[in-house]
This record gives C-alpha cells, structure tokens and sequence, in this order.
C-alpha cells in the first residue's frame, strides 16, 4: 500500500511540475489553430478557392465554367486587387484581345473600384515583344550600328518575357518560376537559351581568353540575389526546388521583398508613367 501511494504520488507531482510546459504547448497549438481559422475564413470571404481554380485553368488552357468578365463584374467575390490579379494572368495568358473586348475588362474592373494603369504598362511589354519579332530578321541580315540594335530589342525582349512569366507565375502550382529554371540551368550545366548569354566568372582564372572551357562538375551552393523586388513566392519556389537535390544549398535575398499588392503598385506607377 505504501509503494503504491509513493507512485501515485511522485506522478501527481510529475504531472505538476510538468503543467508550464503543457500550457505552453497549448499555446502554441491554440495560436496555429487561431491562424488556420483566420485563413480559412478569410480565403471564405474573399472566394479565393473560385479565384485559384479560374487561373489554373487559365493557365493550362482549360475551358471555364464562367467567363473571367462574369467573374470580374461579380460583386460578390474577390477584392478588387483580386480581380486585378485574376486579369494580368489572362491578359498576358491570351496573345490577341481585340481593343474592344478589353475595353469591356477595363471598364468591369473600373467598376469594381481597380486601378488599371498597371495594363497600359503591361500592353507596352507585349508591343515590345510584338516589335521585336518584326523586326529581327531586317537586323538579323544587318552589321554595325544594326548589330547593336538588335541586341538592344534581343534584350529587351528577353526582360519582357522574364517580367510577363514572373506576373503568369502569381499561381505557382508545382511549376518552376523562371529565377528556378535559370539556377536549375545554371548549377546543373543545362543549355538553355535564358543562361545563354551568362557569363563565368571564375576565380580561379586570372585572364579571360576565348578558349575558357566551361564548367565541367554542377555546382551544390547556389546565392541568389534579385536586383529590385523578390517575393515569398520565388523563394519558397526555390525552396522546393532545393528539397528535390538535396546536394544543393540556395540562399535567396533581394533589394525588397514585395506582397502581391506590392507588386499591383509597382506595375500602377509604371503603368501611369506610360500614360
């Protein structure tokens, strides 16, 4: 009888002594629990399940159960930085929409309380790229000063398409970002025509010589640095990549780290300097 009400209590004082910790625990448990609750209701509130499901679809090319105008003039769904974001991803996802038609997304997105400068910038690019592909076979054929030029529409295309896939990329899903192809190309030696025109700098070689043979072993520690706005989205789309070859180490940073209405200011401010 003794031995037993020693158990017992040496138990009840275990379990006392133990109780900070467990209420702690609880703590933790009830903070995720309150954050869970927070997004579900949120994602609830703003429809943000119907907005994911529309641009996968746009992305993959699958036909939609309801138009994206129908969507955007929907008061009851979304914000209008949500009907803004669902917009570029078509926009730029469709290569013709007559003026007419996009007049009428302007106007619903108007409504619904957006600012729509960002388009007008973004409009730009896609001329650019629409320039670009006129034009190079004039200069293709053409030296000197033409030469020049045609680097010059080379490489503006090329930022173009990099910026309008980063805005396509808003919905990740399990496809690489372009900053996650380029280090995928880059650390494990692929061709690719967006590392084509890298450059090597290796420490090792003290003079540069056109017989600089390339690399020949892949490389496991990567840095990564954007010059201007980084977001989640790309480091966690590094991160991912990171766990399929983990012989890597990537280190991610930028100039600034943007949110998404972040970025929907950016392209507005660029937008009305094109005005």
């Amino acid at each position: 009888m003794g031995g037993s009400a020693d158990n017992a209590n040496d138990q009840i004082a275990s379990t006392v002594s133990s109780l900070p910790e467990l209420m702690e625990r609880k703590k933790r448990v009830d903070m995720h629990i309150n954050l869970a609750t927070a997004l579900s209701d949120g994602i609830r509130a703003r429809n943000l399940d119907k907005f994911f499901e529309t641009e996968e679809k746009i992305m993959t090319k699958t036909t939609l159960e309801e138009s994206v105008l129908e969507t955007l003039k929907d008061s009851n769904v979304g914000t209008p930085e949500d009907k803004l974001r669902l917009f570029i991803i078509y926009y730029l996802s469709t290569s013709d929409l007559p003026e007419s038609d996009l007049q009428q997304y302007l106007d619903a997105l108007q409504e619904s309380g957006c600012d729509t400068s960002c388009i007008k910038y973004l409009e730009k690019l896609k001329q650019i790229s629409s320039l670009h592909t006129v034009t190079q076979n004039k200069l293709n054929s053409a030296t000197g000063s033409y030469s020049s030029m045609s680097n010059m529409f080379k490489y503006v295309k090329q930022s173009s398409k990099f910026m309008m896939e980063g805005v396509k990329s808003l919905v990740v899903g399990h496809r690489k970002l372009p900053v996650t192809r380029i280090v995928d190309s880059l650390s494990e030696l692929k061709h690719s025509p967006q590392t084509d025109s890298f450059l090597l700098l290796d420490p090792k070689i003290y003079r540069k010589t056109q017989d600089t043979a390339p690399p020949k072993n892949t490389f496991s520690h990567v840095f990564v640095f954007v010059v201007g706005g980084g977001s989640y989205v790309e480091y966690q789309n590094l991160m991912t990549y990171a766990e399929q070859h983990p012989d890597k180490r990537i280190v991610y940073g930028s100039s600034e780290l943007l949110t998404s209405n972040n970025f929907l200011d950016q392209l507005n401010k660029l937008g009305a300097a094109t005005l």
